[in-house]
């Protein structure tokens, strides 16, 4: 049952490559045709000539160099040494950013074939990259496909200029392969190259390859912190949690994460993966260093994390900062409450006098219980009967059952 689609999907592409010409570059048993190489010679007068011709280029005299060239086609010439001359005119025309003139003549210089295959090739290219360059995409890949025919290793350069030319036609699922082929046929790793197949991998929904070229951009310019947020992205998307994780700590851990609001993702997604510590980690350093601001969200985030990590004084110092800046008295209340882990009875009765303040705190009878239990472990046993009764007298029931037990045992303790 496993097999069958996969043999299906092997078999698609197969039957898609055989339908391609031998020569076709996305076929992997390509094979480019043969062009005749033979040695082609110049005569003494004309060689003089291009050398002549070949100073004034390099001279920057290129009317003067055109001008001699086209004296020549008045020449008593062969074929070879026309198709130069036409050559040699166009990388004057390239030079002037005359471009159609360019392509013009380059044209000529091929429709001759009498180069040899590294000038005709060359000629080739350049013509695909003068359309390419004029935005004439259709043609630019017709030459391309040209080019390809006589090419029997095309190099990297060649699969990016034709996955280009499609993507500029709109046609990104066709560009892709060429694309794919130029950056696992580079020599060294192209930015741009890999962030463009990235940006068709994401386009089409497919995560599981995408991954594996943010992961090459990430490990050659690990400094470059939207490559960590776009993997991070890419294993959300295939809702891998704890990968994305793993993703934004790596380039944490590489002091590539700087903005505010992905240092913000980061934390918040440690904390929903219960690892609460690393989660206030972050966020307090961040504060502490002026990348994350000291406002309500955060504050409130900080404070959740480190009473998750039960790490009960830094959540103390978190609400000591919060409480003053929105006057809310439930922050009172959990403050009482972090102090009743730690024993810390004197510092409840003055978090619970704080609480009081707030004249719309909900649930004031639980403040009660709460400074009664205090005022009882410090044996203040007349001021806890007092705020146990004050809890049957304002708070809920449930206050009023739990407060009744509590004068009880007070009481017994009193003697």
């Amino acid at each position: 049952m496993i097999v069958l689609p996969l043999l299906l999907g092997v078999y698609a592409e197969y039957s898609i490559s055989e339908s391609l010409p031998k020569y076709h570059p996305l076929r992997e048993d390509r094979v480019a045709i043969e062009r005749p190489n033979s040695a082609r010679q110049m005569t003494n007068n004309v060689n003089k000539k291009f050398e002549g011709i070949a100073d004034r280029f390099g001279d920057n005299d290129f009317e003067g160099a055109m001008e001699n060239l086209q004296k020549m086609l008045s020449w008593n010439l062969s074929k070879y040494e026309e198709a130069v001359v036409y050559q040699f005119m166009g990388f004057i025309y390239v030079n002037q950013n005359k471009i159609d003139d360019a392509i013009e003549v380059f044209s000529k210089c091929v429709e001759y074939n009498v180069l040899g295959n590294t000038q005709h090739q060359g000629t080739l290219f350049n013509i695909a990259s003068l359309y390419g360059s004029k935005e004439q995409w259709d043609l630019a890949i017709a030459s391309l496909m040209e080019f390809f025919k006589y090419e029997k290793d095309p190099a990297a350069e060649s699969y990016i200029m034709t996955g280009i030319a499609y993507f500029q036609q709109g046609k990104p699922l066709e560009a892709l392969p060429y694309i794919t082929m130029a950056n696992l046929k580079s020599l060294e790793p192209k930015q741009s190259w890999l962030e463009l197949e990235l940006a068709i991998l994401f386009l089409n929904k497919r995560y599981d390859d995408a991954i594996n070229i943010v992961k090459q951009l990430a490990t050659y310019w690990p400094e470059k912190e939207k490559y960590w947020e776009t993997m991070a992205g890419a294993y959300m998307e295939m809702q891998k949690d704890a990968d994305a994780l793993a993703a934004l700590n790596l380039g944490y851990k590489n002091n590539s994460i700087e903005k505010k609001e992905t240092l913000e993702s980061l934390a918040r997604l440690s904390l929903y993966l219960e690892i609460p510590y690393q989660a206030a980690v972050i966020m307090q350093e961040n504060m502490d260093a002026g990348l994350i601001e000291k406002n309500e969200d955060n504050l409130r985030l900080l404070l959740g994390a480190w009473t998750s990590a039960r790490e009960f004084k830094e959540a103390i110092e978190v609400i000591d900062v919060l409480a003053p800046m929105i006057e809310d008295g439930s922050l009172f209340i959990q403050k009482a409450m972090l102090l009743n882990e730690m024993s810390d009875w004197d510092g409840i009765k003055e978090a619970t006098e704080m609480a009081l303040l707030d004249p719309n705190l909900e649930n004031p009878g639980d403040v009660f219980i709460l400074r009664g239990m205090a005022h009882t472990e410090l044996e203040e046993y007349d001021q806890a009967i007092e705020s146990f009764t004050e809890a049957i007298e304002i708070g809920t029931e449930s206050n009023k059952r739990n407060a009744e037990s509590w004068i009880e045992y007070v009481s017994d303790r009193r003697g």
